[in-house]
């Protein structure tokens, strides 16, 4: 008999505390990965909205980075919390016409949709691992926080250390605007993680990470389309008749191009995205080199000697300990440029 029975209280309702943790997040734009649990979340294709969920198997945190930014429109400073994971094992799905479909059988069956010869998931999956997209056996995935609670960073930090990682900062040869950086070889159990959205609009480069299939379809279109253009500026070099030498040096230059930009950051759950970067005249310059793109994240739980700790990095949290109101965030801590 239970000890609650003279109550009259239907305590099944609140068995959901523990028996389903993900209806007591934020209702903002996160969401939060539970390692055993299938979350919801609200996925694209090529911008058009698609229901997603994902399962998070493991995942270990290797590196917490501390920096302070100036906002280019206040001038003010603000704190900038990143991180990556690695490796992060998990399995992402997709409803398309009614159908839950893993994100690795969305992308087979997109090679099969008009290709003469058909491949099978095992070839896809090789293919893929050849490229670094390794969808199985996991990726690393980099996160930030935009003005970070400097006393959450703290908390992070002492945890982070009392699990084995060591200051790493003074073995960087220019730290720039890094205020402290810790790396963890082994990397410490993460059994929980916040995934963020960004408002493009919001940024002055349009870029920024939207969502884990949205991320991972762009990353696999990327590294097919540049490898495609590289090939077929080949063999125009190769058929090509009464070119300059100076012409065709130029074009093969530009395929090896081609073919390195496809090879940078694919093993990376959260993308990639080209460096533009935004000259002191507000005009913008678009670099041949891709970048990892760092998906919003406020909030983890890891484990140190087998105790959970929750680490949360918003400024103003109703969780944290502190009510810090010197730095404001976007209402998704996550915008490139939220000041």
């Amino acid at each position: 008999m239970s000890i609650f029975t003279d109550f009259n209280i239907d305590f099944d309702l609140f068995s959901a505390v523990a028996d389903t943790p993900e209806m007591f997040e934020s209702t903002g734009k996160t969401n939060t990965l539970r390692v055993g649990r299938e979350i919801s979340f609200k996925g694209s294709i090529n911008g058009i909205e698609v229901p997603a969920s994902a399962v998070l198997h493991d995942a270990k945190l290797t590196r917490l980075t501390l920096l302070k930014q100036i906002s280019p429109n206040t001038g003010k400073e603000y704190f900038l919390v990143t991180g990556i994971m690695r490796p992060v094992r998990m399995d992402l799905f997709v409803t398309l016409d009614g159908e839950k479909m893993n994100i690795i059988d969305v992308l087979t069956a997109a090679i099969n949709e008009k290709s003469m010869n058909k491949i099978t998931r095992e070839q896809f999956l090789e293919t893929a691992r050849k490229i670094g997209l390794n969808l199985t056996d996991g990726m690393p995935y980099f996160f930030q926080q935009f003005g970070a609670s400097i006393d959450g960073w703290t908390k992070a930090r002492e945890a982070f250390v009392a699990a084995g990682a060591k200051d790493v900062i003074g073995s960087m040869n220019n730290p720039g605007r890094i205020e402290a950086a810790y790396q963890h070889n082994d990397g410490v159990p993460v059994t929980a993680f916040e995934v963020g959205t960004v408002d493009r609009e919001k940024s002055r480069t349009k870029q920024g990470f939207l969502n884990l299939i949205d991320a991972t379809v762009a990353n696999f279109e990327r590294v097919v389309q540049l490898r495609k253009e590289s090939k077929l500026l080949r063999v125009k070099v190769d058929t090509a008749t009464g070119w300059s030498q100076e012409k065709t040096q130029k074009a093969r230059e530009h395929a090896d191009l081609l073919s390195a930009m496809s090879r940078q950051w694919v093993s990376n759950w959260s993308g990639a995205q080209q460096r533009i970067v935004v000259q002191s005249n507000g005009k913008q310059e678009t670099q041949n080199v891709w970048d990892p793109v760092n998906a919003p994240c406020g909030r983890f739980t890891m484990l140190v000697d087998n105790n959970p700790v929750e680490v949360d990095l918003w400024t103003n949290s109703a969780r944290a300990n502190t009510s810090n109101t010197t730095v404001g965030s976007s209402d998704n801590g996550s915008d490139p440029d939220p000041f």
